[in-house]
């Protein structure tokens, strides 16, 4: 074997491999978020992300009130307006259930499916 069939065999091995995809996030519409809005269903949008909310609110160091003004709708300035810190959005990753469409969305770049 010449040492660019060497080669080639190493690139093979170490470069052929299966990419494997991600399951992609359940998609949902304002419509429907907007539908989870009270203190026991509590979803809302940030950064074209839909989260589950409802287990953190008694957690939520601002308090449940603060939350239920923006429960069922897009909180993401509200989120970005507030000194929020890394760990809040490391918490908050745990409470993701899907994605806008992507007819709604206005963060394209933010979603990876």
């Amino acid at each position: 074997m010449d040492l660019f069939s060497a080669l080639n065999n190493i690139q093979n091995h170490f470069f052929n491999f299966k990419v494997v995809q991600l399951p992609k996030r359940k998609q949902f519409t304002l419509k429907e978020v907007s539908a989870h809005c009270t203190e026991n269903d509590c979803w809302m949008v940030i950064k074209d992300l839909v989260y589950d909310v409802t287990e953190f609110m008694r957690e939520h160091p601002g308090g449940s009130d603060i939350m239920l003004e923006y429960a069922g709708t897009d909180a993401t300035m509200a989120f970005a307006d507030k000194p929020h810190s890394l760990d809040a959005w490391i918490i908050l990753e745990k409470y993701i259930i899907g994605e806008l469409v992507p007819g709604e969305r206005m963060f394209d770049n933010t979603i990876s499916s």
